[in-house]
C-alpha cells in the first residue's frame, strides 16, 4: 500500500465522517440556553412576548448584556446568519462551520509540526472523537466559536516566527479581537497567546522604535476589543467577576482538587511544564516550545483566577473548553511524534494498520457521534399533540423560549396556525444573568405560582414542576416528562383526599 493510497483512503474516511456527523444538524429542537441565545440574535430575550417582531443591532448589544453571560460576539454573528433563514438545519451550521474551522487548523498545526499528511490527517479525527468538543460543534452557542479561536492564536504565533510585519501583526490582532468576543475565557487565551508575540516581536532583529511601534500596532485591535467587552457586556453582567452560584471554583469548592481525574491531569500539566523547560536543550521539543507555552500559562491562569472566585476550573467541562483542548493537542502531537517514530523503515504498512483501527473505532462509536440534547421530549411531544382539545396552556419559564422557538420560527410554525400564541401563556423568570444579585432559592420559588393557580388551563409543560408545587388536580401525561393536564372528574373521585396536595419538600 503507497503514501498515495493511504492519503486517500484517509481522506475518503475523513469526509465520510464529517457527513456522518452532520447528521446532527438535522436536530429540530434548540434546548433552553440555545432558544435563549436565539431570541438574543434577534434582539430579543428569553422572556420576549410571542411574535415579537426582531430588533437590530443595539437591541442585541443590550439583551446579551443583560440576559447571557458572555461577551456577545457570537450574538452579533448569529443575528446576521439568521437574518438568512430561521431553519435549525442553517443555525446549527454557523457552530458546525467553526467546528471544521477547528478541525482543518488542527490538520495544518499537526502538518506544520509533524511534516507528514497522512498523520496530519488522522490527527483531524481527534476533535471529532472528543464527545464535549464534538457537541459543541452543533450547539448555538459560542464555545466552537472560542475552540477555533484558541488554534487561530496557535496559528498566529507558528505565521510570527518566520514573518513578523506589522501588517500581518495588525490582521492577527483583528482576528483574535474577534474571537476574543466569544467567551470571556478566550481572553485569558488571547492573553497568554500574545505574551508569546510580544515575546517574539522583543526578541527579533528589529530596532527598539520599531519593537515598540509593533508592539502598539498588534495590541491596539485587542485593547478595544477589552474596552468595548469590559465597558458594556462585562460592566452590566458581572464587572466585579464574582464567583457564579452554579459553576465551580477552587475558592469555594476545593474537594475538586482531590478528584482521581483531576489529579491526572495536574500530572499531565506538571509534565507539559517541564517538557516545556526541555525545550530548550532538545531539538525535537523547540517546534513546540510556543504550543507548550501557551498551554501550560493558560491552565496556571485558570487556576489561579478560579482559586480566586473568578472563573470556574472544570477542565473535562465546556466551561474550559480551550483549556482542556489544548493539552489534547500537546498529548496527540507528542504521540504522533512517537509514533512516526516507531513507522520508520515500516510506513505504509503500519499506517495502514492505523488506518484499519480508525476504520474500526468509528463504527464502533458510531452511536456517540450522534449527538443528543435536551428538550427533544418537548418536541416530540408537541409534534404529536393535538392543539385543538387544549382551550388554555401554560408554559413555564424554563420551556417557554424552547416552545416559541419551536412555534414561531422552527419545524412546529404550521402546525400551530389558528392556536398560537392564543391559547399560550409563558411564564417569566424573575431575573436573569448576574447583574441583577442573587435571591435565595427559597425566596425565588415562594414567588412563583403554584399549580392551582392554573385550574382554568388545560395543559402545562412544566418540568419544574416542584417550583410550582404539586397538586392532585394534574397528572402526567404518558412517555413525558413535562406534559401535565388535569384529571377527569372521574380520576379526582378516586382520588385520596388525605394526601389531596403533595409540596416539594427543599
Amino acid at each position: 500500500m503507497s503514501k498515495k493510497v493511504i492519503f486517500y483512503c484517509i481522506s475518503l474516511i475523513f469526509i465520510l465522517t464529517i457527513l456522518f456527523v452532520s447528521k446532527n444538524l438535522d436536530t429540530p429542537f434548540l434546548w433552553y440556553d440555545e432558544a435563549g441565545q436565539f431570541f438574543i440574535a434577534k434582539g430579543l430575550n428569553h422572556d420576549s412576548d410571542p411574535l415579537a417582531k426582531t430588533q437590530g443591532i443595539t437591541e442585541v448589544v443590550y439583551n446579551n448584556s443583560r440576559y447571557n453571560l458572555d461577551p456577545g460576539g457570537f450574538s452579533i454573528i448569529l443575528h446576521f446568519w439568521s437574518s438568512i433563514s430561521n431553519s435549525h438545519i442553517w443555525l446549527r451550521l454557523l457552530p458546525f462551520l467553526f467546528f471544521i474551522g477547528t478541525i482543518l487548523s488542527y490538520i495544518y498545526l499537526s502538518n506544520k509540526w509533524l511534516k507528514n499528511i497522512n498523520m496530519a490527517i488522522l490527527m483531524g479525527f481527534i476533535p471529532i472523537l472528543i464527545p464535549m468538543v464534538l457537541k459543541m460543534g452543533f450547539e448555538i452557542r459560542a464555545y466552537s466559536m472560542e475552540t477555533l479561536g484558541t488554534l487561530l492564536g496557535i496559528i498566529a504565533i507558528e505565521k510570527f516566527k518566520h514573518q513578523l510585519n506589522n501588517k500581518h501583526l495588525l490582521i492577527w490582532a483583528s482576528i483574535l479581537a474577534v474571537f476574543m468576543t466569544s467567551r470571556y475565557s478566550e481572553i485569558i487565551i488571547v492573553f497568554c497567546v500574545s505574551l508569546y508575540i510580544l515575546y517574539l516581536i522583543f526578541t527579533s532583529k528589529k530596532t527598539l522604535m520599531q519593537k515598540f511601534t509593533s508592539s502598539l500596532v498588534y495590541s491596539a485591535p485587542l485593547i478595544l476589543s477589552l474596552l468595548y467587552i469590559y465597558l458594556v457586556p462585562l460592566a452590566n453582567q458581572n464587572s466585579d467577576l464574582k464567583a457564579i452560584s452554579y459553576l465551580k471554583y477552587i475558592s469555594k469548592d476545593r474537594y475538586i482538587l482531590t478528584y482521581t481525574s483531576n489529579l491526572i491531569y495536574f500530572g499531565i500539566i506538571a509534565t507539559l511544564g517541564l517538557l516545556f523547560l526541555f525545550s530548550f536543550k532538545y531539538e525535537i521539543l523547540k517546534k513546540y516550545r510556543a504550543l507548550l507555552f501557551v498551554t501550560v500559562s493558560v491552565n496556571f491562569m485558570f487556576f489561579v483566577l478560579s482559586y480566586l472566585g473568578k472563573h470556574p476550573w472544570e477542565p473535562y467541562s465546556n466551561r474550559c473548553i480551550s483549556m482542556f483542548l489544548l493539552v489534547i493537542i500537546c498529548l496527540s502531537m507528542l504521540f504522533g511524534e512517537l509514533f512516526l517514530n516507531l513507522l520508520k523503515g515500516f510506513d505504509t504498512w503500519k499506517f495502514g494498520l492505523g488506518v484499519a483501527g480508525l476504520v474500526a473505532l468509528l463504527f464502533i462509536r458510531k452511536e456517540a457521534l450522534l449527538i443528543r440534547f435536551s428538550n427533544e421530549n418537548t418536541y416530540e411531544y408537541l409534534k404529536e399533540i393535538e392543539l385543538s382539545k387544549y382551550k388554555k396552556i401554560h408554559v413555564d419559564r424554563t420551556e417557554s423560549p424552547v416552545v416559541r422557538y419551536l412555534l414561531e420560527y422552527g419545524s412546529l410554525k404550521e402546525m400551530a396556525n389558528g392556536y398560537y400564541p392564543e391559547r399560550f401563556t409563558f411564564a417569566k423568570f424573575l431575573r436573569h444573568g448576574f447583574y441583577e444579585g442573587k435571591i435565595k432559592r427559597l425566596e425565588f420559588y415562594a414567588t412563583q405560582p403554584k399549580m392551582n393557580d392554573y385550574a382554568n388551563h388545560d395543559l402545562m409543560i412544566a418540568p419544574e414542576l416542584y417550583s410550582l408545587g404539586r397538586s392532585y388536580k394534574w397528572k402526567l401525561l404518558p412517555e413525558t416528562k413535562k406534559f401535565y393536564i388535569k384529571k377527569t372528574a372521574e380520576e379526582l373521585a378516586v382520588t385520596d383526599t388525605t394526601k389531596a396536595v403533595e409540596t416539594f419538600k427543599f
